[in-house]
């Protein structure tokens, strides 16, 4: 239940403290006090979008806060969402000047659908805008399950059909993997042996380019070291030989100075050097030759290899074996489809037979249930102007799953005796809608313990004993759960247990609304209004002591 309402900067609303109390609560307050400012920002709280212009005349950001006093059952709700459980929550909405929100579930930020989510099970509205949620069969299959003390039943049912309904698209996904698998395996098998083929080692394609290069370019490089070996000539004695000359004689010198010395360990450093470099050099030309056939060769393994790179978006021989790996466990796998879906079958056929059992129990309970239903439909009819009405549960079993279990339901409704029942939601008129979704309403508070109900207006256009009829019958709901009703009727609001009124004030050029408990006296002034409009008359006041004893 909601134990207080705060609201900070809420268009009319500086701020505002409201305590609510448990059973049945009335709010009332003349056309444009501002009842629907109170109700819109319980839809904030709720998780409704906003409008910058909600914004109120500060300048500054709007503020909601919904404390709710809430039971462990919604402990797993906070673990899941890695939430701090309270009995005493608070659900916050921060609404910025720019028009953008903030949620919050006691100090801790949250995405609006988790706020919107938790709310729903704290606070339900209904309007005559509302009853468009009678087409939702969910409603009744609520309603009959709840009704015959089955929803753990069914929730068990629910998340068996939830695996169900999963091990069937795998079964499905696999099988069309299989088809696709099938159709390309030859075609698979096929690139495998074209890259196996190759027996591709990881990093040869480096090795393959330098001698390929070098093969390339075998006259250029021949071209080259015969130029070489003219320069190192220098009047027929080499440059070695030279180098040769100059370092014996550096090493004469050595002998004499110690100050040549070093130098002549240099030279003899560089006459090796030198003469090493030029037998390297001279092996390497007396090796040089070029190889036809293996230039052929290489080439050919390097397009085989740049081709398959290719037809595979592929940059490297390390890629193209991991391919090819790919590939091999791809074919190997042929046989683990068979595997995998006969024993996804097997958990299936282990489900289906838990799911019927449930499901059997599940459509006789219901069945039962609606017969009780719709005799107490038929009894709150009757105190609504809803006489000779009736609503039908129409249900029937079929031969595979669903969400539901084996039922399928239709909701027929018949405003007299002469004429056929037909579907609900679109036969009947919006105030009739207004009233059956109350009447359901009613009837399921018996059975469960329902979120707080708000009510806004939803006995517009009825008066006298209708009217009383559902201040009675909210009176009766009170006792059970929290009911919230804005109402423009005495006889609604007299049922009340808390009345609550809503009017505007003028302060300092400004003008505010602000809400009120009235006391007793303060009820019998506001019903007696209500009743005669503005000028109250000794018999509107004897009038409203009248419906308030």
């Amino acid at each position: 239940m909601i134990l207080k309402l705060s609201i900070k900067n809420y268009i009319l609303i500086e701020k505002l403290d409201v305590n609510f109390k448990e059973g049945f609560s009335s709010i009332t307050g003349e056309t444009g006090a501002g009842k629907s400012i109170i109700l819109g920002a319980l839809n904030l709280i709720s998780g409704a979008r906003v409008d910058h212009q909600i914004v109120g005349p500060k300048n500054e950001k709007c503020i909601v806060e919904g404390e709710f006093l809430i039971s462990e059952s919604l402990l797993d709700f906070f673990n899941f969402h890695d939430l701090d459980f309270d009995d005493h929550t608070i659900l916050r909405r921060e609404i910025l000047v720019n028009g953008k929100s903030r949620a919050f579930i006691n100090d801790s930020p949250v995405k609006l659908d988790i706020i919107k989510s938790l709310s729903e099970k704290l606070i339900n509205v209904h309007s005559q805008n509302h009853s468009h949620i009678l087409s939702n069969n969910n409603l009744y299959y609520d309603l009959l399950d709840s009704y015959a003390g089955q929803v753990n039943t069914t929730k068990e049912y629910k998340k068996y059909f939830s695996n169900y309904t999963k091990i069937n698209k795998e079964i499905h996904f696999i099988q069309e993997k299989k088809i696709e698998f099938l159709k390309n395996l030859e075609y698979n098998r096929f690139l495998y042996n074209e890259i196996e083929q190759l027996d591709l080692r990881e990093g040869e394609e480096i090795l393959l380019e330098e001698k390929f290069n070098s093969l390339k370019n075998f006259d250029k490089i021949k071209s080259l070291l015969d130029e070489f070996n003219s320069l190192s000539l220098i009047q027929d004695e080499t440059i070695n030989e030279r180098i040769s000359k100059i370092s014996n004689t550096i090493n004469k010198i050595g002998s004499l100075s110690i100050d040549f010395e070093s130098f002549s360990k240099r030279f003899d450093y560089i006459n090796l050097e030198m003469e090493d470099l030029f037998t390297s050099i001279s092996n390497y030309m007396n090796d040089l030759s070029f190889d036809q056939e293996n230039f052929e060769k290489i080439q050919s393994r390097l397009y085989k290899i740049n081709d398959l790179e290719k037809k595979h978006g592929l940059s490297s021989i390390k890629e193209l074996i991991d391919k090819k790996n790919e590939l091999k466990v791809f074919i190997d796998d042929s046989s683990k489809f068979d595997e995998k879906i006969n024993s996804l079958n097997k958990n299936l056929n282990d489900l289906k037979i838990k799911m019927l059992e449930l499901s059997k129990t599940i459509s006789t309970k219901r069945i039962a249930s609606s017969k009780m239903i719709q005799s107490e439909i038929l009894i709150a009819f009757e105190k609504l102007a809803l006489k000779n009405s009736k609503v039908i549960f129409n249900l029937t079993e079929t031969v595979d799953f669903n969400e539901n279990g084996i039922n399928n339901l239709q909701v027929l409704f018949s405003s007299n005796n002469n004429s056929k029942a037909l579907n609900l939601s679109k036969v009947a008129s919006g105030g009739e809608k207004s009233r059956i979704l109350f009447a359901l309403k009613s009837i399921l508070a018996k059975k469960v313990n329902l979120p707080t109900l708000v009510f806004d207006e939803i006995d517009s256009g009825t008066s006298g004993e209708i009217a009383n009829s559902i201040g009675g019958m909210m009176k009766v709901m009170g006792k059970k759960i929290q009911i919230l009703s804005i109402t423009h009727l005495a006889q609604v609001a007299s049922k009340a247990d808390h009345h609550y009124k809503v009017f505007k004030l003028s302060i300092n050029n400004k003008v505010v609304t602000n809400i009120n408990k009235l006391d007793n006296s303060e009820r019998v002034e506001e019903i007696a209004l209500m009743i005669s409009g503005e000028n109250v008359t000794e018999s509107a006041i004897n009038q409203a002591s009248e419906l308030l004893k």
